[in-house]
């Protein structure tokens, strides 16, 4: 557990100094442009990510879980990521112009033939920190992600700053593919890896296949909505939808953005050793739940001196949708541990029939939703969307891991309790007290101080396994505070 312990905050430190970093950023830059411009980048960023799904049928995935990797499984690895690569690459770059003309904006172009040429730049650190997460050098990862992260944060601001408006998002990502692509290749320099094969082309192939059709099926419906909103609406109604998501997925990103990465590799290992999932992915669930709920919670309650204090007094209009996608997002919960968990059992096959039913739904009902009601009926369309998708995934994962339904609500029965006692304080706060209009930055302040107060204590009366865990960091702050130096005396 220790060893765990240490791989998780390698992981986490880099994930969570470029959470901060965005945040930041975001904070910033959304103070200087305006929702049009902004809503401009998510169009275009919707287009990529919709493009680049293609690339996952050469995911990375496949050299973390494979069992014995030969050189030559990374070099045609390499071989196949850059040719799907190099095919998206061209198709952004021929059909930029007439993908602008459609959504009617032509500043569209350069940012499409820029932010693609970051995704050919970005294949070969994307292979080197596969490599490095399967040896488990989290370290090496942080401080190649850890630079990424500073130079987009810097360069976005500087270049908003300096007026390039909605192209200061993909300045800064050029420069970080970049920036990565030197570091990367600086720390684990064998070259070698990029000698192009296709000698077991057909291993990559064949698990990509189930994995590229989850990813292009997820990216559908995770970019559909900003690009019908982009062009049924306006840029400015798709700026609204991804910042109210944004806001939403905090708790996502503090909780599990710097986990995820790790736990792949550690479920990959324990299941080459032979040892079960079952307790594992029961006590991550319990743990991820304990964090995760009583965030989402918080963040419904305090809508809007947080997007006050995170975007600023021209995003008013995302409180209401980040009520109704925080309280849609607690059926969440089991969604970013499922992948890896399916994978690490070499069951992508399931991964890609749950995709096929799960997002084509899904995206139905969005479709619906956004066509008749537009951008709050598209975020009332999440509280049946995400309880179908929850539904599905634990469905498959039962299966696989031989879990009961009472196991299940068993392990995140607690969680519930502590959710439920974390946000009443902070309720009650608001309700007695008048705090409407005292700064943002207070009333979210205020009211975090009684949530973490209600959490502490909950998680003590129901003797939650994340209190030991809390446990665990509070001595390991302890012990870095005394073994801090300090200066002598004059």
């Amino acid at each position: 557990m220790a060893g765990i312990r240490r791989v998780l905050l390698l992981s986490t430190s880099d994930r969570y100094v470029a959470l901060i970093l965005n945040f930041l950023t975001v904070a910033v830059v959304s103070r200087i442009l305006t929702p049009s411009e902004i809503g401009i980048s998510v169009v275009g960023m919707a287009i990529v990510g919709f493009a680049s799904s293609a690339r996952e049928f050469a995911s990375t995935s496949f050299l973390i879980q494979h069992r014995e990797l030969a050189r030559e499984d990374i070099q045609s690895a390499f071989t196949v990521m850059l040719g799907f690569t190099l095919v998206i690459v061209g198709g952004l770059a021929v059909f930029a112009r007439p993908l602008a003309s459609a959504f009617g904006q032509a500043g569209l172009v350069p940012y499409l033939r820029i932010i693609s040429l970051c995704m050919l730049i970005d294949v070969f650190p994307t292979l080197i920190v596969a490599l490095l997460r399967r040896e488990m050098a989290f370290g090496k990862v942080a401080i190649i992600n850890m630079g990424g992260a500073i130079v987009t944060s810097v360069t976005t601001i500087i270049l908003a700053r300096q007026g390039f408006s909605y192209m200061s998002f993909a300045g800064a990502g050029l420069a970080n593919a970049c920036l990565t692509a030197l570091l990367a290749i600086a720390i684990y320099s064998r070259l070698s890896i990029f000698r192009p094969t296709l000698r077991h082309w057909r291993r990559m192939v064949a698990f990509g296949g189930y994995n590229g059709l989850t990813a292009f099926m997820f990216k559908a419906y995770e970019m559909v909505p900003y690009l019908l909103l982009g062009n049924i609406l306006a840029p400015h109604a798709a700026a609204l939808f991804s910042r109210a998501t944004m806001i939403c997925q905090i708790p996502d990103r503090l909780v599990l953005s710097g986990t995820i990465p790790a736990i792949l590799p550690i479920f990959s290992a324990s299941v080459r050793e032979g040892q079960d999932l079952k307790k594992p992915y029961l006590n991550a669930l319990e743990i991820v739940t304990a964090l995760q709920w009583p965030a989402l919670l918080a963040i419904a309650l305090l809508a809007d001196p947080v997007v006050g204090l995170v975007l600023g007094g021209q995003w008013q209009d995302t409180v209401p949708l980040v009520r109704i996608i925080a309280i849609a997002s607690l059926f969440s919960f089991s969604a970013e541990i499922g992948y890896p968990v399916m994978v690490s059992l070499g069951a992508i096959r399931d991964v890609c029939i749950r995709a096929l039913i799960a997002y084509p739904a899904s995206l139905a009902i969005l479709l619906v939703a956004t066509a008749v009601g537009g951008l709050h009926a598209a975020a009332w369309s999440m509280l049946i969307i995400t309880p179908l998708q929850a539904y599905l995934s634990l469905t498959f994962l039962r299966r696989r891991l031989g879990l009961r339904w009472r196991e299940l609500f068993a392990a995140v029965g607690r969680s519930a309790l502590v959710a439920v006692a974390s946000a009443t304080c902070p309720a009650l706060v608001l309700v007695l007290s008048d705090l409407s209009s005292a700064p943002s930055i207070l009333q979210v302040a205020v009211s975090g101080i009684f949530a973490a107060a209600g959490w502490l204590l909950a998680l003590r009366a129901t003797r939650h396994p994340l209190l030991q865990e809390v446990g665990h960091a509070y001595a390991a702050i302890r012990r870095m505070v005394r073994l801090a130096p300090t200066q002598p005396a004059e």
